[in-house]
């Protein structure tokens, strides 16, 4: 259903298009103004150079819908941090828990990742149970973890452990 692509400075026009859309970006953005192309491009080329960061654009077919990536990645306890964006011409249908399910199949199989985590905004209650169908735990409350628009939000992190049938630990 989806496709992930390796994240390239190509992908920019891509991205701009949701990175300053509010409604899209209400339930992670961290920041008070909006992101200029050049600071998005500085920022793609930091991801793509990155030794800790896997950085994605996701497409259906040729379509452009998205971003997903394992970012933080602590390669000592080989654990990193998942996200996922879809943007909001394509949202409702099914595009985020495809790719969630691909980054899944990227972390446990290429990365040989054990443990993946992420942050969810505590009233964002359908993504919860989405992560959840997923294998996700959750594994505590961020207080006032998020500003958005001068509020205050708190924060759920939820994390998922390599299946015991694909472990390479034991």
């Amino acid at each position: 259903m989806v496709r992930l692509e390796p994240l390239s400075p190509s992908h920019l026009d891509h991205v701009m298009t949701w990175v300053n859309d509010r409604e899209v970006m209400q339930y992670f953005a961290n920041r008070q103004s909006d992101i200029t192309r050049d600071e998005e491009a500085t920022y793609i080329g930091g991801l793509v150079a990155s030794n800790v960061d896997r950085a994605f654009s996701i497409f259906v077919g040729d379509e452009y819908v998205g971003q997903c990536s394992v970012n933080q990645i602590y390669w000592p306890a080989k654990n990193g941090r998942l996200f996922v964006v879809i943007k909001k011409d394509a949202q409702g249908h099914g595009y985020g828990r495809a790719a969630i399910e691909a980054l899944l199949a990227v972390a446990w199989n290429e990365l040989d990742l054990h443990k993946v985590w992420l942050i969810v905004r505590q009233d964002n209650r359908h993504a919860q149970a989405m992560y959840l169908t997923l294998g996700f735990n959750f594994e505590g409350l961020l207080k006032d973890e998020y500003r958005v628009q001068d509020r205050y939000f708190d924060m759920v992190r939820m994390g998922a452990l390599r299946p015991r049938s694909d472990s390479r630990d034991s």
